[in-house]
């Protein structure tokens, strides 16, 4: 039966409930669902931030590019004015027919004209805060220069350089160069840097060529354009020249576009895999988002650079505020299901718990139905069983009670007939031998079977069982002369108690017969009756034999009193006397052994008080 209750444990630990097997199952559903929506969500997040900030980057490199446009056109300006221009115009006509290779004119309508258009020029630079300055040159040198850096070294400019090719092949149109650094006289350190707008001055009749004007004009209008420009933290703008130069360059933080960058931003353009528009790429082992616009006529490139990273992690930060409302939403989904199914699945577990407790020692109060439904039908009819089985049990119970009472009782009325009839044959021999002891042992034995019938009382006085032992060791300690002394106490306090009767004697016989008769010599046997706080105590303490462990423990099993040789002892045994202690007040109450081989045992029997006038059960 135990092996049966351990398996049925194990399986009961081993299964899942109905609670949580629909956890489970709904579990195994959300979460691959959560896990989906959160892909999806995610995706859609990383495409509209790829799309916001491909909008945000081409907005504003569209603009920026207007902008630009706008300046160059403003700049343009100043080449015409000077192509159009009547005194250039005759002054650079004139300086052809005669080759004159000075820059400054000495007859006097040529003076004339050169101040004349030297002055509108300084006009113009005293205007323009970006020009530093305006040149013009002939077929082979320079004619006139003026800048806002009067020790501005004009030997440097050499009409080879690829600015003045340019604007010549051009014929009329603007060209664009540079930056190139600017340099002071006698002095070879970088002060800034300047760009280039050139251009060639036709002859207004027949278009012929006259001259180059080269105007230089520094980044402040650029600079201005671009830092006004609002860009993300991590984002980069820059414009490039027609060699892939970087001009000028907008960030947040660190300069990205390094000689490295602009050299593999220069490839790509170069092998015409960029077009103007959006494109996707690695440069320098990091993933970019890349916008371009071109500026045609300038010929730079306004290049929006954008790390693909940061823009995955703008994707999360977005999609992270969904993701925690998704995944709250289902927490709340779970605890509300979990609620519901507390509501169905504990009356069950209770339920079941009270199954657990049915036993027919269990007296199983009626579970309340709280519903009309499955449930309470279930309930309802458990409560009809546990009803049944609860009177069954009181009724087993019962008879079993009486049962073991009509069998004790008939135990204690068998009286071992050897007991008798020997303590008969020594009054018989005592009287024969006119012993006096013969009165004692005859009144002892008459008083030992009084207090035994007691009119049929299955609870007597503590002094009536007390009295009832004494008289047993009268005759034994009568039949074993000189082999033991003895001593019966029982305390004031106790002796109006209620005990079962014949509970001490079958404990002193024990002791006789198997610790103090089986010894050599004298022997002391002890019996005492006290209150032990709310316990009623009787002690029986010998120094005979004693016993080992093995011994000890056993004598209060039922094997004992069957092992039990015939001819010793009542008929009673020790264990019948437990078993009735225990069927009477519990098995907190009984009897207990202590001993110890060659020193003596120590029985001991606790049961509780109770008063001559209460009730006790029978």
């Amino acid at each position: 039966m135990k092996r049966i209750d351990r398996d049925n444990r194990a399986v009961r630990r081993s299964r899942l409930g109905i609670k949580g097997k629909i956890l489970l199952f709904l579990t195994a559903v959300i979460v691959p669902f959560t896990v989906l929506i959160s892909i999806l969500i995610y995706q859609n997040a990383l495409r509209r931030s790829t799309y916001m900030s491909v909008k945000h980057a081409q907005d504003l490199v569209g603009n920026t590019e207007a902008n630009l446009t706008s300046y160059l056109d403003e700049l343009s300006l100043i080449p015409n004015e000077c192509n159009y221009n009547y005194y250039i115009q005759e002054y650079l006509k004139d300086a052809i027919k005669q080759g004159k290779q000075e820059s400054i004119p000495k007859d006097a309508e040529n003076l004339h004209r050169y101040e004349m258009f030297s002055s509108t020029i300084e006009t113009t630079l005293q205007e323009r805060s970006d020009t530093t300055s305006i040149r013009i040159f002939g077929k082979n040198r320079q004619l006139l220069a003026k800048t806002i850096y009067p020790d501005e070294q004009d030997d440097e400019i050499s009409v080879r350089d690829g600015w003045y090719r340019n604007a010549v092949a051009g014929y009329g149109d603007v060209y664009f160069c540079g930056p190139e650094d600017i340099r002071r006289s006698g002095s070879t350190t970088k002060k800034g840097s300047n760009l280039i707008l050139s251009s060639m001055i036709r002859d207004s009749d027949d278009g012929s060529f006259l001259g180059v004007v080269r105007v230089d004009f520094n980044l402040n209008k650029i600079a201005e354009f671009m830092d006004n420009i609002t860009i993300e933290d991590y984002e980069h703008i820059g414009l490039l020249n027609q060699e892939g130069k970087l001009i000028y360059e907008k960030h947040s933080g660190n300069n990205l576009l390094n000689e490295k960058m602009l050299a593999a931003l220069q490839t790509c353009l170069q092998n015409g895999r960029w077009k103007n528009g959006f494109h996707q790429t690695e440069l320098c082992g990091t993933q970019y988002h890349i916008v371009m616009t071109d500026i045609p006529m300038a010929g730079w490139t306004i290049v929006d650079l954008q790390p693909h990273a940061e823009i995955v992690r703008d994707a999360r930060g977005s999609s992270l505020t969904i993701e925690i409302v998704v995944l709250l939403i289902f927490a709340a989904i779970l605890i509300l299901l979990n609620s519901l199914l507390n509501r169905i699945v504990n009356p069950i577990v209770e339920l079941q718990r009270h199954m657990n407790m049915v036993t027919l020692d269990n007296d199983m109060p009626a579970l309340p139905v709280d519903t009309q439904d499955e449930l309470g039908m279930l309930v309802y009819n458990f409560n009809r069983m546990t009803n049944r089985i609860n009177h069954l049990s009181a009724q087993l119970m019962e008879e079993q009670k009486k049962k073991r009472q009509y069998e004790l009782q008939a135990l204690q009325a068998q009286i071992n007939p050897h007991f008798i009839y020997n303590t008969l044959d020594s009054i018989i021999w005592m009287a024969e031998l006119q012993d006096p002891n013969v009165v004692p042992m005859t009144e002892a034995l008459a008083k030992l079977m009084r207090i035994s019938l007691s009119r049929g009382r299955e609870f007597i006085p503590v002094a009536d069982e007390m009295e009832q032992v004494r008289n047993y060791l009268v005759i034994q300690s009568m039949r074993y002369q000189d082999k033991f002394d003895y001593s019966v106490e029982t305390a004031e306090d106790v002796r109006q108690l209620l005990t079962i009767k014949l509970i001490v004697q079958p404990l002193v016989e024990n002791s006789i017969y198997h610790g103090i008769k089986e010894k050599e010599g004298k022997c002391h046997l002890d019996v005492r009756a006290f209150r032990e706080g709310k316990d009623l105590v009787f002690l029986v303490r010998d120094d005979g034999l004693g016993m080992d462990e093995k011994t000890c423990a056993s004598i209060l099993t039922e094997r004992s009193f069957h092992d039990k040789p015939k001819g010793k002892g009542n008929g009673i045994g020790v264990f019948n006397v437990n078993e009735r202690i225990q069927l009477e007040y519990g098995k907190d109450y009984g009897v207990s052994y202590r001993s110890e081989v060659g020193k003596g045992t120590e029985a001991r029997i606790c049961i509780p008080c109770v008063e001559e006038n209460k009730e006790v059960s029978l």
